[in-house]
């Protein structure tokens, strides 16, 4: 549980980005102990050694990068609109899948 100081809209979206931030590195590190199982269940790919290796630096890449808070909008509005939020893994997993697909499909294409 986080709690966020209201003192004006920039801060406050300075702090949601950082607990977005850290919230998605947690279930980027989870996901990377069930990778092939992941691969093989949202995209529909057998994981190999090399496609395991260019996801897992993928996802590191991503893990440590700044949250943009556009990918999060509906957070956004709940957080300036209600005085309690619960963040869902559903917006974390929707950004992950879409930040991987090129490089999942290029990867069965041997564009890698």
């Amino acid at each position: 549980m986080k709690t966020l100081i209201d003192r004006n809209q920039v801060t406050l979206l300075f702090q949601l980005q950082e607990i977005i931030k850290e919230h998605r590195a947690v279930v980027i590190a989870q996901m990377l102990s069930y990778l092939p199982t992941y691969l093989d269940y949202k995209f529909q790919v057998k994981a190999t050694k090399d496609l395991i290796g260019v996801v897992h630096d993928k996802l590191l890449t991503l893990k440590n990068g700044n949250a943009d808070l556009t990918k999060y909008d509906g957070v956004v509005q709940q957080v300036l609109n209600r005085s309690v939020t619960h963040l869902t893994n559903e917006p974390f997993y929707l950004e992950i899948d879409e930040y991987l697909r090129p490089y999942v499909s290029a990867k069965q294409l041997n564009l890698v």
